[in-house]
């Protein structure tokens, strides 16, 4: 089986059952938007940042960021970055990443839609980032070469060394009796690039800050229930549930680097 089927398959894994889907609230695949936004805990010295900054010219560079959120990935290289394009399904992500442009006084153009089905609408950069993306996408080459294809300089993608949802495997178990996946990993992902002969580079950090709104008290609430697909009426026992209980969250984040082809 070649990686990039390998990829597909460990992810449809993922999928809820229906009965499950259709009792919650709101879908388990939605997020906050103010867990992305770009604030004063914004971590500009990581080690993905200062890979993608080394990549940029002194003045003058572009930063093209593919799923962008609020704009963490691009808003922490300005500078030396001085345009910032932004792609994202999600219309109050691309206000919040247009919010943070206006504040960091830097030009930037947002793009509503999915990659890479709005490539085409995009102008090259100096510099692609795509942070915490790719494990929602399950058809990956296209992905990954429309990434490639609009880089000038290189292309900087960051993940989790294992898919992030298993952080909340225990509580799947402890909620509804159901066993989660575990796959794909960083390691899957540096096979599919290997299938496509990228030659990337391949680096470990630890997991970058939280937004202060991540970190706020009672957040971890909120989005426990959302990905659980437990209603309102089941508050209190997530709550009892996480005090006791902390997420597994993934630690190590892997980043990739490799060369653009947009020259």
């Amino acid at each position: 089986m070649k990686a990039s089927e390998r990829w597909a398959e460990q992810l449809a894994e993922w999928a809820i059952p229906d009965e499950i889907l259709a009792q919650a609230d709101e879908s388990p695949w939605s997020h906050d938007t103010a867990t992305f936004a770009v604030d004063d805990n914004l971590d500009r010295s990581t080690l993905a940042s200062a890979i993608a900054r080394a990549e940029l010219p002194p003045s003058g560079g572009s930063v093209l960021d593919v799923g962008c959120g609020g704009g963490r990935a691009a808003l922490s290289l300005v500078p030396p970055a001085e345009f910032v394009i932004g792609v994202d399904e999600s219309h109050a992500m691309l206000a919040s990443f247009a919010g943070a442009a206006d504040a960091a006084v830097v030009e930037s153009l947002a793009i509503p839609g999915r990659w890479p089905d709005v490539a085409a609408d995009t102008p090259r950069a100096d510099v692609v980032t795509c942070h915490h993306v790719a494990y929602n996408v399950s058809v990956i080459v296209p992905f990954i070469t429309a990434l490639t294809d609009h880089a000038r300089r290189a292309v900087v993608l960051v993940v989790p060394a294992q898919h992030p949802s298993t952080a909340w495997n225990g509580a799947w178990k402890h909620f509804w009796g159901l066993d989660r996946p575990t796959g794909p990993t960083a390691s899957d992902f540096a096979d599919v690039l290997t299938e496509l002969h990228i030659d990337a580079v391949r680096w470990e950090m630890p997991r970058p800050q939280l937004s202060l709104h991540a970190a706020a008290p009672g957040t971890l609430v909120a989005s426990a229930m959302r990905r659980l697909c437990l209603r309102a009426d089941r508050r209190d026992e997530v709550t009892e549930y996480l005090e006791r209980h902390e997420p597994a969250w993934v630690q190590m984040h892997d980043v990739f680097r490799w060369s653009g082809d947009a020259g």
